[in-house]
């Protein structure tokens, strides 16, 4: 009979949705994709910079605005030197 209610706490701890909640409208990059928290509390990908790059050319990359206001993809800048960078 003990092994119930063992039984019982690991099938519930179990069915917990292991999901990453977040607050709403708060923003973020994951890899390549810029997210923003929807109002199910789960993060969505609004932006996925390596398609934003396959479309628009040039690098991109997901960062934060500089107004610290949220996350974006935007053009990686070019050192001097670099190839097609300044000179």
């Amino acid at each position: 009979m003990r092994v119930l209610p063992l039984l019982i706490c690991v099938v519930a701890v179990g069915a917990c949705d292991p999901v990453d909640h977040c607050r709403v409208n708060d923003t973020r990059c994951s890899g390549p994709a810029a997210q923003v928290c929807d109002s199910d509390t789960r993060w969505v990908e609004i932006m996925n910079c390596d398609e934003v790059a396959a479309q628009s050319g040039g690098a991109w990359t997901c960062q934060m605005l500089d107004d610290g206001s949220g996350h974006t993809c935007l053009p990686v800048e070019q050192d001097a030197g670099e190839e097609g960078g300044a000179q």
